[in-house]
């Protein structure tokens, strides 16, 4: 598969998602105990809505592409061995010369090898792309999971320093 699977096209839904409420959590509205603001229910339905279309399209996109390729790779393959047999019905029958012959078949025979050489090189692609991706989601994940670590230990920084203030306050200083 050259594009993400369907398991990967969730995964990045969800982090768009995630990011939408994080963002309109802090941008205002009603605060919570944590002081954290919310995003309503509408604006979220919207925000999923349009991003599961997109991941909808973005799938159909890569369908149709796929098609297109199979197609060509099909219509070149006919092409080259209609041409070949041809030219050899024609050096069979007498009425073509047969180095002219043996070129024409040459070029569709080179022609078809290097199509037929296409189908593999393509797959190897996928892979290393497939392998590319997993390996960016992954530091997509660690940063994701270290930007969670540093807001936990600021809001625990903030919480002591607000404890020693209000300490000092209290002891007059």
């Amino acid at each position: 598969m050259s594009g993400p699977t369907p398991e990967d096209r969730a995964n990045i839904t969800v982090r768009v998602l995630e990011q939408a409420i994080r963002e309109g959590r802090n941008e205002g509205g009603p605060r919570g105990k944590t002081g954290r603001g919310g995003m309503s229910f509408r604006a979220w339905q919207d925000i999923a809505r349009v991003e599961i279309a997109n991941a909808i399209r973005d799938a159909e996109a890569e369908a149709t592409r796929r098609r297109g390729i199979g197609n060509r790779i099909a219509m070149t393959i006919g092409a080259c061995l209609v041409t070949m047999g041809f030219w050899g019905a024609a050096v069979s029958w007498g009425r073509a010369d047969r180095s002219m012959a043996a070129l024409a078949c040459m070029a569709a025979g080179g022609w078809l090898l290097l199509t037929a050489m296409e189908i593999p090189i393509r797959l190897a692609w996928r892979r290393n792309r497939g392998r590319r991706r997993a390996r960016r989601f992954e530091n997509i994940r660690s940063l994701d999971r270290q930007i969670r670590r540093m807001e936990k230990f600021l809001e625990e920084r903030r919480d002591t320093l607000e404890d020693q203030v209000e300490d000092e306050i209290k002891s007059g200083r």
